[in-house]
């Protein structure tokens, strides 16, 4: 019986099927794929993120010394005043030096005055479409006050000026439309309030 034991064919030993090491292989191989891909991916990212961050300083320098070039200088206010506080006493030693040129005048809001729109000898303009107004140039009682200025109604409206209280700051634009009776005559065409 042991020589029958013996001859009989040996079991085979049990091995792993090769499609579970393919398996296990592939896994691995994903996962380092994955991993090397993320560590990858991240410092791409990085390098993109600093690239961005670098773009974005050098844009920044462009664009502040592209508003360095476009401001003015800075000209102290007291210096701004008196330059149109000059203008405004030219204007009005000699109003017809100025007679059809473009104007800026910082004044003060000196109220309403309507009367000269109706002067036979002034300007040729209907007075109904206009309302006339008084600004004083500066805060002395000796600065030049201007009191042929006028707007029309409908930009007086659209511009602010019957909410102007006496005394307000407003910055005038407008036009010498003439010169009569030694004062000029002032076509208004906006009106801010402040001084800009």
């Amino acid at each position: 019986m042991n020589s029958a034991f013996q001859n009989r064919p040996e079991a085979p030993r049990l091995r792993k099927p090769s499609c579970v090491r393919t398996k296990t292989f592939l896994r691995t191989t994903a996962v380092l794929m994955l991993a090397v891909s993320l560590v990858y991916g991240c410092s791409r990212e990085s390098q993109d993120l600093a690239k961005l961050r670098e773009e974005n300083r050098a844009l920044k320098e462009r664009v502040a010394s592209f508003e360095n070039q476009t401001k003015p200088a800075v000209t102290p206010e007291r210096e701004i005043q008196n330059e149109f506080l000059a203008l405004a006493r030219k204007l009005k030693a000699s109003p017809n030096d100025f007679v059809g040129q473009q104007i800026k005048l910082y004044c003060r809001f000196g109220g309403f005055d309507n009367r000269f729109l109706d002067d036979r000898n002034g300007p040729k303009f209907l007075s109904n479409y206009y309302v006339g107004f008084m600004a004083q140039s500066g805060k002395g009682i000796n600065d030049p006050l201007f009191d042929h200025l006028f707007i029309s109604k409908k930009e007086a409206k659209e511009e602010g000026v019957y909410r102007l209280a006496v005394n307000d700051l407003i910055t005038v634009y407008g036009m010498v439309n003439s010169a009569y009776d030694k004062e000029p005559w002032i076509e208004v065409y906006v009106v801010k309030r402040g001084w800009e």
